[in-house]
């Protein structure tokens, strides 16, 4: 009895670390206190992470790229920009995060500072012929195809999420195709990945 419930904890303990372990990877950011027309803030976990602030109007108005850091603490001085709404958006390979940065017209600064949108995207596993997908955070129903370059379909369905997450393995063999498409559609988001086989 004793043996069983060992073995049972220490599996609920590793499925606990294997998922805040994926949750490791995910970017971190947050904002410290706005002077004038600037944004500070910090991001934790910043590999290879985007930064874009841009506004409808103007289009981007900052670009940059972070690398291999843990941790970076980045400034933008905003004083040239006229008032507005402006967006600030970070990205990594694992998921998009947008917050909403609004210049009044008596140059004050407001900073929304939970995103009002955050888009995990799709992540793979590949060995072989056979892909895994998982997609987490799902808020509806996830469109799923697989085509080669031809557009020739293998698989097409909409999958419903099981507490927000979605599982998939799909064996792509070489007879049909060397080539393979999946799409993603969730949320009005798309994404596609083309899945090269050896």
């Amino acid at each position: 009895m004793t043996k069983i419930l060992k073995s049972t904890f220490l599996a609920g303990f590793l499925l606990i670390s294997a998922s805040l372990m994926s949750k490791d990877r995910d970017f971190s950011l947050s904002f410290g206190n706005a002077t004038a027309k600037t944004v500070n803030f910090e991001v934790l976990n910043a590999q290879n992470i985007s930064l874009v602030i841009y506004n409808e109007t103007y289009g981007e108005v900052f670009s940059e790229k972070l690398g291999m850091e843990n941790s970076v603490s980045k400034s933008y001085n905003l004083e040239d920009l006229a008032s507005g709404t402006y967006f600030l958006v970070a990205e990594s390979d694992q998921k998009i995060e947008k917050f909403k940065i609004k210049i009044n017209s008596d140059n004050t600064l407001e900073i929304e500072k939970t995103p009002f949108a955050e888009i995990n995207k799709p992540e793979y596993t590949i060995s072989g012929n056979m892909v895994k997908l998982h997609l987490s955070g799902l808020k509806t129903d996830a469109d799923i195809t697989v085509t080669d370059l031809s557009e020739n379909v293998y698989y097409s369905a909409t999958k419903k999420a099981e507490d927000g997450d979605i599982n998939l393995t799909f064996d792509l063999g070489l007879r049909t195709a060397d080539k393979y498409i999946i799409t993603v559609e969730e949320g009005g988001n798309v994404f596609n990945k083309i899945i090269a086989l050896n």
